[in-house]
C-alpha cells in the first residue's frame, strides 16, 4: 500500500515516465535510420568489407577477424592461434558456420532467421521487414549516456531489445536470445565507435557479453562499395556435404 503510494507520488511529480510519454518505437527507428546516413548512401553501399582484431577478456587469446557482406549474403572468419579458424556464413539460402573443434553445421528455424538478419547490410533501413512489432518499453544508461528502450519482435524468434542513444538516435546496445548447439544464450552487444565512411555511421567497435564471456571487436579498415568475388560466399566443402545429405 505505501508502496502503490510512494510510486503515485513520483508520477504525479513527474519523476517517472509513463507509457503515454515514450516516443514511440516506430519514431526511434526511424531516428536511428537517419542517424546512420542518408538514404541515397544507404542504397548505394552495395557491399561492406571490415577487417580487424578480436579479443576475448582474461584469457589472452586474440586474432584477425574479417567480414564481408552484400545484399543477402555474408561471410566472417576469425582466427585464433592455437586454435584455428572459426567460420560463419550465408549464401543466399543457407547459414552454416565451422570451427576446427566442431566442425561443420548448418543453422536452422530462428537461428538461421537471426544470422539473415545481423547479415543485412542495412539493417535499419529495412527493419520493417524483419520485424513485426516495435515498442519503446523505457529508458536506460548505457555507458553513463542515455537511452531509449525498444523492443522489437522478428518475424521469427524472440524479442529484440535496441539501446538507442537519446542524443544521437543511434544503436549503442542490443540484447537478444540467440539460438547456439548450448541452448538459448543471453547476449548482450555494446555498439561503440561510431565513424563516418562514405556518408554512413558506422562502428568500429562491437563488445559482446555472452555467458560470463567478453569478446571484443574492434575495425581498423571499413569500406563500402568494395567488389567482393563471387565464390567468397560459395559453401565451404563441409558445409556442402552436410546440404547434400538434407
Amino acid at each position: 500500500m505505501h508502496r502503490l503510494r510512494f510510486l503515485s507520488l513520483l508520477l504525479s511529480a513527474g519523476l517517472l515516465a509513463t507509457a503515454a510519454d515514450l516516443p514511440s518505437g516506430d519514431s526511434l527507428m526511424q531516428k536511428a535510420t537517419d542517424a546512420t546516413g542518408t538514404k541515397e548512401a544507404l542504397e548505394k553501399a552495395k557491399t561492406i568489407v571490415m577487417a580487424g582484431t578480436v579479443s576475448i577478456e582474461g584469457r589472452n587469446i586474440n586474432g584477425p577477424v574479417n567480414v564481408w557482406q552484400e545484399d543477402g549474403k555474408s561471410y566472417t572468419a576469425i582466427e585464433f592461434p592455437g586454435i584455428g579458424k572459426v567460420e560463419e556464413g550465408f549464401d543466399g539460402n543457407i547459414a552454416w558456420e565451422m570451427n576446427a573443434l566442431q566442425g561443420a553445421r548448418i543453422k536452422t528455424g530462428s537461428e538461421r532467421a537471426a544470422a539473415i538478419r545481423s547479415g543485412k547490410m542495412n539493417m535499419l533501413a529495412s527493419w520493417r521487414e524483419e520485424y513485426k512489432s516495435v515498442q519503446t518499453v523505457g529508458e536506460a544508461d548505457v555507458n553513463g549516456k542515455p537511452a531509449w528502450k525498444v523492443e522489437l519482435v522478428p518475424n521469427e524468434g524472440k524479442v529484440e531489445t535496441f539501446y538507442l542513444d537519446k542524443a544521437t538516435g543511434l544503436p549503442v546496445r542490443i540484447a537478444q536470445t540467440v539460438v547456439s548447439p548450448l541452448g538459448e544464450v543471453q547476449v548482450e552487444m555494446n555498439i561503440s565507435d561510431y565513424r563516418e565512411v562514405n556518408g554512413i555511421k558506422t562502428p568500429f567497435t562491437m563488445t559482446q557479453n555472452a555467458v560470463g564471456q567478453v569478446m571484443v571487436m574492434k575495425f581498423s579498415k571499413i569500406s563500402y562499395g568494395t567488389p567482393i568475388p563471387a565464390d567468397r560466399f560459395e559453401l565451404p566443402a563441409a558445409v556442402k556435404a552436410l546440404a547434400a545429405k538434407k
